[in-house]
């Protein structure tokens, strides 16, 4: 059987720190075999593009990209332009992958020929390591993975535990005006092609939690606009007739309303009550969807009923 050429893309930013546990992780387990390694220097301003040349020059696999900054979604769609694989990998600059990634990876995609790969992966923060195993099997119906990805608790939307065939991602363009989300949007589009969808049951990756990552720092103005992502994925998957938990359009609404700062939001009353509208308009699925937490429903109950301020300030205590 034909050996089947991983892509593999990382795009990077102002990430020395980190870009080289990056890399020679991804080296040891692909070791001599036939991949590629592109990296899109994102107009970094530190020493990020002279760590990737001299990876460039020491490994032929490594192949590096400059470019003006614009953006995690210019950096994706650049990556994809290069790609000359059958399939696509993504690995996030500050995360680094397992020794055995590559082979699993590679045994599912020659034993399946899948549309979509997907596998479990490590959460770290600090000295806190986590596996995070996703309750689905190894042959996954698109319906049962479209719910999965609706809840956002396990399977995550990110691309990073996800190898796509190319031929499909190609055909999708990642939003360079988007600050977040972006690989939320693209998985969106090609999901409805996967005809095939395999999970490997193997944790192969660390997802590395930064407190000053744009996760955590999101402006009320981003934290908008992923309200429209999201919901736009839910009407997308409602009218192809496919199940899905309106759960995480809930939490987006939510995070909005307990994360925003309404003294620098110019928009926030405007804002406030367009979500009180959709809240109640969507009130009936609420109550029903049992994907939805129960502390979720608490903060959707307390901002219904008038005393989402005081919740708010009881759980600032609690983070700060």
């Amino acid at each position: 059987m034909n050996r089947i050429r991983l892509s593999i893309i990382i795009p990077a930013y102002n990430v020395s720190q980190t870009i080289e546990r990056c890399l020679n992780s991804i080296l040891a387990s692909v070791k001599d075999t036939d991949v590629e390694i592109i990296c899109i220097d994102d107009g970094s301003t530190d020493t990020t593009l002279e760590i990737l040349q001299e990876y460039a020059v020491k490994f032929p696999a490594v192949h590096v990209f400059h470019k003006v900054n614009g953006g995690v979604g210019s950096a994706r769609n650049m990556g994809l332009l290069h790609a000359s694989g059958h399939y696509i990998a993504w690995v996030d600059a500050d995360d680094y992958v397992t020794a055995n990634w590559y082979d699993i990876i590679s045994a599912n995609l020659q034993k399946y020929r899948p549309d979509c790969l997907f596998f479990d992966y490590y959460y770290t923060c600090g000295e806190i390591e986590q596996a995070r195993r996703i309750s689905l099997p190894e042959d996954v119906s698109l319906q049962a993975y479209v719910y999965e990805q609706s809840l956002e608790r396990e399977l995550k939307n990110f691309l990073w535990n996800h190898v796509i065939r190319a031929d499909l991602l190609k055909q999708a363009k990642f939003n360079e005006a988007y600050h977040m989300l972006e690989d939320y949007d693209v998985l969106t589009e090609v999901t409805s092609s996967f005809q095939r969808i395999i999970h490997a049951k193997h944790c192969l990756y660390y997802y590395v939690q930064n407190e000053h990552s744009l996760t955590h720092t999101a402006s009320v103005n981003v934290l908008w606009q992923n309200i429209a992502i999201v919901k736009r994925r839910y009407d997308c998957y409602s009218k192809l007739g496919l199940h899905v938990s309106i759960n995480d359009y809930v939490v987006q609404l939510t995070t909005y309303l307990y994360r925003g700062n309404s003294s620098a939001d110019c928009c926030w009353i405007d804002r406030k009550r367009k979500i009180k509208q959709i809240l109640r308009k969507y009130g009936k699925e609420i109550i029903i969807d049992s994907g939805i937490p129960k502390k979720v429903r608490i903060k959707v109950g307390c901002f219904i009923i008038g005393v989402d301020r005081v919740l708010k300030f009881l759980l600032k205590i609690k983070r700060g």
